[in-house]
């Protein structure tokens, strides 16, 4: 994954710490996390204080001659829309049966690549799978409701994906899970 440089911090990042930014046919700021859309784009470090310095210091007008509109309302649309992502990433892994939820279920299966855990699911529970499935990465970004809509249920502690064949698909869950995680947990975004 090719590094790019942030045009508030002037730093060198890996792609999945930084959010892409393109222009607008309206001249607004469009934030592009798929990062496919056309148009020469700026990147920001993945955080709501780079994207208000980006917005405030007007270096999205300089750069590609756009801006947001209410940097509040941009801030709160991107937060769910990782958060929208992160859900369909999973959801698309549990359909090709890579993702699979339920400690007790997880705790039979073996070996897994990562682990989701809900930030409410029991601490000594979670070390506890963690160390029993040799998980790679875990993450506390997605809440109860969410892993359980992920798995068809109406809430649910623990979910993880499996490595192996579905390697790709657990990398691809992973990046999208942990640009969520440092999205909210920079500044003041954690009203999810």
């Amino acid at each position: 994954m090719a590094d790019r440089t942030c045009i508030v911090t002037g730093a060198t990042l890996p792609r999945d710490q930084l959010i892409r930014i393109v222009s607008g046919p309206d001249g607004m700021a469009v934030v592009d996390l798929a990062e496919k859309l056309p148009g020469r784009g700026v990147w920001v470090s993945n955080s709501a204080d780079a994207l208000r310095q980006a917005a405030d210091r007007k270096l999205l007008k300089r750069a590609i001659d756009a801006q947001f509109g209410d940097i509040e309302d941009t801030l709160l649309q991107v937060g769910v829309l990782m958060r929208s992502r992160a859900v369909a990433t999973a959801a698309m892994a549990r359909r090709a049966g890579a993702l699979m939820g339920g400690a007790g279920k997880l705790a039979a299966e073996g070996v897994f690549q990562g682990l989701l855990a809900a930030p409410d699911a029991s601490e000594r529970e979670f070390n506890k799978l963690a160390s029993r499935l040799e998980v790679t990465w875990t993450s506390r970004a997605l809440d109860a409701e969410a892993l359980g809509q992920i798995c068809g249920r109406p809430s649910l502690a623990f979910a993880a994906i499996r490595g192996g064949n579905a390697a790709k698909m657990a990398e691809k869950l992973r990046f999208e899970v942990m640009r969520l995680e440092r999205f909210y947990t920079s500044s003041a975004c954690h009203a999810r």
